[in-house]
């Protein structure tokens, strides 16, 4: 059976297993120092170590930002929102400086990084 006519469910199983061991392989490397790199420029350019950890954040969004006033005030959601119904954030925090907002979503996914480690 060639590579292209696997089952779907074998190339998931595949996904799954290797964006654990990535999650392993990046757990250790995260320090006071990466977060505050994060924090000083949460747009633009990043450590080879930063990078790797905003994109397996981007690869499975488990939250974002979303502005009831656009570009004033955001909030942090949970993905995926509903089809059909409004964003409901996760806590009350309302930011007014959007790269605030965005370190606020960074850790937000450390958060479950790390807690997923614990198990």
């Amino acid at each position: 059976m060639s590579s292209t006519t696997l089952p779907a469910d074998r190339q998931l199983l595949a996904y799954a297993r290797f964006t654990e061991e990535l999650k392993a392989k990046l757990r250790p490397l995260i320090t006071e120092d990466l977060i505050e790199e994060h924090r000083r420029k949460p747009l633009g350019q990043h450590s080879d170590v930063l990078m790797r950890l905003l994109n397996l954040f981007r690869r499975a969004p488990a939250y974002a930002l979303y502005s009831r006033v656009p570009c004033r005030e955001f909030q942090v959601i949970r993905l995926p929102v509903p089809e059909g119904s409004d964003p409901e954030p996760v806590d009350g925090t309302v930011y007014h400086d959007q790269n605030e907002a965005l370190h606020a979503v960074f850790l937000r996914n450390l958060e479950d990084l790390m807690r997923a480690g614990d198990k």
